[in-house]
């Protein structure tokens, strides 16, 4: 049985495939100009831009998918990509500070066809999303291949 887990040997004897669990699923990474990138993308804009103040774009870090689950890391831009002028956004002491960064983090999640933003983070300056796994039941492959 060398290379084969116990789950999947017992699962091959009885005659049926494993469950397509989260867990079991591939995450997707959404290729830019793709329909599903646009619309976690058009999803995450509305409570970053309400929060920062104004129209934003993103400049994507990581963006994955894994069954109804995603997981956006962004620095947010203006449009047509200039910086966020963070001191003129209700979060410039802590900018000034050196009390945040200048990534958003999302957590996504797709209900009756529609994505959903379950979770956001505006200048996290640690690992935001672990807390969320436990609170939301994700996946942690959506936010990490660890």
């Amino acid at each position: 049985m060398s290379g084969w887990s116990r789950r999947t040997v017992l699962a091959l004897a009885a005659g049926f495939a494993l469950p397509a669990s989260a867990e079991a699923q591939a995450v997707l990474v959404p290729p830019r100009g793709s329909p599903l990138r646009a619309a976690l993308l058009d999803a995450f804009r509305a409570p970053v831009s309400a929060r920062i103040g104004g129209p934003v774009e993103f400049e994507v870090s990581a963006l994955r998918v894994l069954g109804p689950w995603a997981y956006v890391s962004a620095r947010p831009r203006r449009p047509g990509g200039a910086p966020i002028d963070w001191a003129a956004t209700p979060f410039a002491e802590a900018m000034r500070a050196d009390a945040m960064s200048d990534l958003t983090l999302g957590l996504l999640r797709r209900s009756g066809g529609v994505w959903r933003v379950v979770e956001t983070a505006i200048g996290p300056t640690d690992v935001a999303w672990i807390d969320w796994i436990a609170r939301h039941r994700a996946p942690r492959a959506v936010f990490s291949d660890e």
